[in-house]
Parts: C-alpha cells; sequence; structure tokens
C-alpha cells in the first residue's frame, strides 16, 4: 500500500493540474495498517465491508468527487508521468477511456507464459487492458459501474462493455503506452510461477459460472494477507 501510494503521490507531483486529483482509499477488510498509512499519503478512507472487488470499486467511484476517475490495484505502482497520460487522452475528446500497459514486478518464464495466454490477447485480440482503468463518471454510472454478480475478472467485463459503449458513442478506447502499471508478482510468489498458466484451461471453460463462485474467488485472491 505505501509504495502504491509513493508511486501516486510522484504522479501528483508531476501533473500540471496538482489540484484536481483526489486519491481514495478503499479499506475492504484489511489487516495491515492500511488507514493509516492512506491518512499519511492524504488519501480519503472509505471502508466496504462486502469482500467482493466489484463492490470495492463502485464504493471508490461513488465517493469520488472528479469528472475523471482511475482504479489502481492497492498492490501496483504507476510511473510518473501517468496522470498527465490520461489527462491527454481525456481532454481529445475522442475517447470513451482506457487502461494502460501492465509490468510485473519480477520475470519468469511462467509468469511470461501465463501473461501470453490472458494480458497478451485481450490486448492483440480484443483491443482492450486493464492496469489503471479510466474513463469519466458520467460513463462509469452510465455502464453501471463493475459488475457485482461477479467475484473477479469484473476489470475484463468491464473494460469490453467501456469498448463496446463508445464505440456506439463514437469514441474509441486508448491502451496508453508510454506509462504502465507495475503489478506485484505476489500471486505468483503464493501459488507459485506456473499455478495459473496450468489451470487457465479449467478457468477457461468454466468462466461462466467460476467468475461468480466466491469460494473461488476467496482461495485465490481475498484470502491473501492484506
Amino acid at each position: 500500500m505505501g509504495e502504491t501510494l509513493d508511486s501516486v503521490k510522484k504522479a501528483i507531483e508531476n501533473y500540471k493540474f496538482q489540484s484536481l486529483i483526489e486519491i481514495i482509499v478503499v479499506n475492504n477488510g484489511s489487516t495491515d495498517d492500511t488507514e493509516n498509512i492512506a491518512k499519511r499519503f492524504d488519501a480519503r478512507v472509505v471502508f466496504e465491508k462486502e469482500r467482493r472487488i466489484a463492490s470495492v470499486r463502485n464504493r471508490g467511484a461513488d465517493v469520488a468527487e472528479g469528472e475523471i476517475i482511475g482504479f489502481l490495484d492497492a498492490d501496483s505502482c504507476i510511473t510518473p508521468n501517468m496522470f498527465n497520460s490520461i489527462d491527454e487522452v481525456m481532454s481529445s475528446d475522442e475517447y470513451i477511456g482506457g487502461g494502460t500497459d501492465i509490468k510485473v514486478d519480477r520475470r519468469s518464464l511462467g509468469i511470461f507464459c501465463t501473461y501470453f495466454i490472458t494480458t497478451y490477447p485481450a490486448r492483440w485480440l480484443l483491443g482492450i487492458a486493464g492496469g489503471l482503468i479510466f474513463t469519466d463518471k458520467q460513463t462509469f454510472r452510465e455502464l453501471g459501474g463493475f459488475d457485482e454478480s461477479l467475484y473477479c475478472s469484473e476489470d475484463s467485463k468491464f473494460v469490453l462493455d467501456l469498448k463496446k459503449y463508445g464505440k456506439r458513442k463514437g469514441k474509441k478506447f486508448k491502451i496508453i503506452t508510454d506509462d504502465y502499471v507495475i503489478s506485484s508478482a505476489r500471486s505468483f510468489d503464493r501459488f507459485g510461477d506456473w499455478f495459473y498458466f496450468r489451470n487457465f484451461p479449467r478457468i477457461l471453460f468454466s468462466m461462466k459460472t467460476i467468475f461468480k463462485d466466491k469460494d473461488f474467488a476467496t482461495k485465490y485472491w481475498y484470502d491473501a494477507e492484506r
């Protein structure tokens, strides 16, 4: 959390309209010092008791006061020019919103192969990316936010819906590549670098139900140290 907020602060310091940025941290039953860490970075802390990432993201959006909103995981960091890049995209009025490239904080063959069959096809075939997801708040509301029937992959569904919605509005989905998110490999550290690659076929063929499976999400996402 501290590293995440430190990277956000550096991006704010590098942004041309610093006073426009509001940091919101959604505390979702954390067991570490999340609230105090967040306050040290002048972040607004709100609470969400439902252990569902979609609910957490929606809770943050509910209280956000800005016109543009973005979503970043608590174990990820951003590059210093990120907010300038997002500002440039959204100010052009050509884009409905977008996402960013993602880099993992350590490398291995297993991690590369996992991304090769998940993240890369999403970009190459579907033209979408996660990372730091951003759009304007009005669009977010019109889309109904993140799907709270899902316990995971709510971000993938949202960016797909965002791109489709943009197409109807005559706008494009932007993938920012000059700036990117550095994501933690902690889930690979916990389960092994080849775990997700080996289990991808099972997940793929049961995706209609598995993403709504609370026990599955709890075991592989929510039950880590928080």
